[in-house]
């Protein structure tokens, strides 16, 4: 694919379905589950909303936001970060990403399945059935990884060095990605707005964190592509080395074969390099170098009997008593010190609380055991749930858990409160978790529901917060529990106002679920929603005016039939984004710029009044005061604006006195502005229509 298509590509509205598409099939998991409601709003009213999105972009108005956090228990007492991204935030990063993975897969696919195992995708040229799906099923890749192992083992090479990258999703630097991303000609345009999202994606909405230059968000499907390509380099690097080595990769789990153990130091040696030269901190504490004395131990090969199990589990919903007795085994074996599988066998613990039936042993094992058993918490809820619900030793348990003040991880307590929602109501629980300004929004996330059930409807209706999701979901239970139909009509209606499109189309979702939607009339709500509904192109001028400089109907005056002549509208576009872009960082041309505007907009008001120019020099029909009679605001703001441009940038090396010019700082622009948005409002409030008739 040229460059010069690539974006045009990405704006495409087919790619926009396939992204969304492509979210919409995602595995389910704690990601998804909080983004699947969006899936809903959004999908709605599908096209419309995509149309609406794509103007925002090229018209330079979409602005990605912050990312919400949530943390996720590892093994020592670290956590997996998880960004959860607001809809359209994942729908354009996903859209990027389709065309980035599109552009360069002729070059990383021919590694597909004898170096690289994981993550391989599935191109937008596919099948309707398979490029729906971004990745192929990840157990066949696994597999593939294993038995590549195997073969490797088999040809001689038996020591086996494993190496590892600390945090590596979250130290991937950006502009070593943006290299290597026009290393593959991807267009900068394209490579350009991903590193913008990114970026905003580092900071936490929930905590104010600072932005960065690195890591990529943890939870999006897209996500493990972009690291692929990243660690590419680092492949063909390795595999071009002369050792006498054997070389596969499962994202980021590293393995290298060779047949004498000095060939795998050096090989780990130069690894360590080629890591650090992409800003990679390898973690040398899981960089092991060892012989393999027995090929099944090493790939644990009993595990394929999980096959068997899966599948009498799926047919009947629980497992034989035969069966049961031996997993049970298994499992109650990992609490075993010396058991052969290993201790806290991760794998066998999180496979058997998802198969086993209903035991005692199995639920005292769990009880006895949080603290050996956090990164698996889900799963130990999930059984419980599924076979404990009304045990009182349960629920005690989980009481305490709630009520612990040394509890390390807070994704805990969110679970508990997600599988086990009719729990009693406990006030200092709700005090506890529900105060303002905490990082752990997750918490409040799912005891939303634990309210509901303890009918405490007054606590959720008193609750505000700007996060999203929270709000999102808040709305929702209220949406259940408001029963004056009125009340709720005027509920539905002050959110189609709000200024976030996603809060406003969840209204939208909502008001069309009601028995009776009242007349909406649309010309009172979002912008967003009004071009959703109407069909109307987004506008940068208008939507900035509106919503940057808070005046309420500039189309009055931005409108096809004042500007008929669509060259000249977007020429008075560009000089606008640029004013309004540059106005911080750099005044002297935003003030250049404002004033090009201005100028635009003199001179189309008085062709379409015929009001007659004194001159052809913009300054001199200013003094002469032509438009004076109508707009004296608009005229003597637009004279202060063109004094300023002659004197305070660099359109002139010297003011009129002869001096060496100063340029105009941002304080004083941001002056002139003020008298800037006065004299718009009084054109926007003059009925050019009206006039034209």
């Amino acid at each position: 694919m040229l460059k010069e298509s690539q974006f045009e590509s990405f704006l495409s509205k087919e790619n926009f379905i396939l992204a969304f598409q492509r979210l919409q099939t995602a595995p389910r998991n704690v990601y998804k589950d909080l983004y699947y409601e969006d899936l809903k709003i959004f999908g709605l009213f599908l096209e419309e909303n995509i149309k609406s999105l794509l103007d925002e972009i090229k018209h330079c108005i979409f602005s990605p936001t912050s990312s919400y956090k949530i943390f996720i228990p590892k093994k020592n007492n670290l956590v997996r970060p998880l960004s959860l991204l607001k809809f359209r935030d994942l729908l354009i990063y996903q859209a990027i990403i389709n065309v980035i993975a599109d552009v360069v897969y002729n070059d990383i696919s021919p590694y597909y399945n004898n170096t690289i195992f994981g993550n391989v995708y599935n191109t937008s040229t596919e099948n309707k059935i398979n490029k729906i799906f971004f990745f192929k099923p990840w157990k066949e890749q696994w597999n593939k990884f294993e038995q590549r192992t195997r073969k490797h083992y088999e040809e001689g090479y038996i020591f086996l060095a494993e190496f590892d990258i600390a945090s590596f999703f979250d130290t991937i630097d950006h502009y070593t990605l943006q290299q290597i991303l026009e290393k593959n000609y991807i267009d900068n345009r394209l490579s350009s707005l991903l590193l913008k999202l990114l970026e905003a994606f580092t900071s936490d909405f929930s905590h104010k964190t600072f932005k960065s230059k690195h890591g990529i968000p943890q939870g999006p499907i897209g996500s493990p592509f972009l690291a692929d390509l990243y660690l590419f380099h680092l492949d063909l690097e390795i595999k071009s080395s002369k050792l006498n080595i054997k070389y596969i990769r499962y994202v980021d789990d590293i393995r290298i074969f060779s047949k004498d153990k000095i060939t795998a130091q050096r090989a780990i040696a130069y690894l360590d390099l080629v890591a650090r030269d992409l800003g990679l901190i390898p973690q040398a504490s899981k960089i092991l170098v060892s012989k393999i004395d027995d090929i099944d131990k090493t790939l644990k090969h009993q595990r394929n009997k999980f096959s068997a199990i899966t599948k009498e589990y799926k047919k009947k919903g629980s497992l034989k008593a035969k069966t049961h007795k031996k997993l049970k085994e298994r499992f109650l074996n990992c609490f075993n010190q010396d058991n052969i599988e290993g201790y806290l066998d991760k794998t066998i613990i999180s496979f058997s609380l998802y198969k086993l039936n209903k035991d005692e042993d199995v639920k005292s094992i769990l009880l006895k055991n949080l603290e050996n058993l956090y990164i698996h918490f889900e799963a130990v809820l999930f059984y419980l749930k599924n076979h404990f619900s009304d045990d009182n030793e349960v629920k005690d348990w989980l009481i305490n858990i709630l009520r612990d003040e040394k509890i390390l991880f807070h994704y805990l307590i969110a679970l508990v409160f997600k599988f086990f929602p009719t729990l009693e109501f406990m006030e200092d629980i709700y005090r506890k978790y529900m105060r303002d300004e905490d990082r752990h929004w997750i918490v409040k996330y799912f005891m939303f529901e634990w309210l509901y059930k303890n009918n405490k409807i007054e606590l959720i209706n008193s609750f505000h917060s700007d996060n999203y999701f929270l709000n999102r979901e808040v709305v929702n239970f209220k949406f259940k529990i408001i029963q004056d139909p009125i009340y709720l009509d005027d509920f539905i209606k002050s959110r189609l106002k709000s200024k976030d499109c996603l809060i406003s189309l969840h209204a939208l979702y909502l008001s069309l679920l009601l028995p009776a939607p009242s007349d909406l009339d649309f010309s009172e709500y979002n912008e967003y929603i009004q071009n959703l509904i109407s069909g109307n192109k987004i506008d940068y001028i208008i939507h900035t005016l509106k919503n940057e400089f808070s005046i309420s109907k500039p189309e009055l005056f931005f409108n096809e039939t004042v500007w008929h002549d669509k060259s000249l509208y977007k020429e008075l576009s560009i000089s606008f984004r640029l004013f309004f872009e540059h106005r911080v960082t750099d005044p002297s041309k935003s003030l250049l710029n404002l004033n090009s505007f201005n100028n635009l907009v003199y001179d189309q008001i008085c062709k379409f009044m015929n009001i007659q120019q004194a001159n052809k020099e913009y300054g001199v029909n200013l003094n002469s005061g032509c438009i004076k009679d109508y707009f004296p605001i608009a005229n003597r703001c637009f004279l202060r604006i063109n004094e300023s441009r002659n004197q305070k940038t660099e359109a002139h090396p010297y003011d009129k006195y002869g001096n060496l010019r100063i340029r105009i700082d941002a304080s004083e622009l941001s002056k002139l502005i003020e008298n800037q948005k006065k004299a718009l409002d009084e054109l926007c409030d003059f009925d050019f229509l009206a006039q034209y008739k």
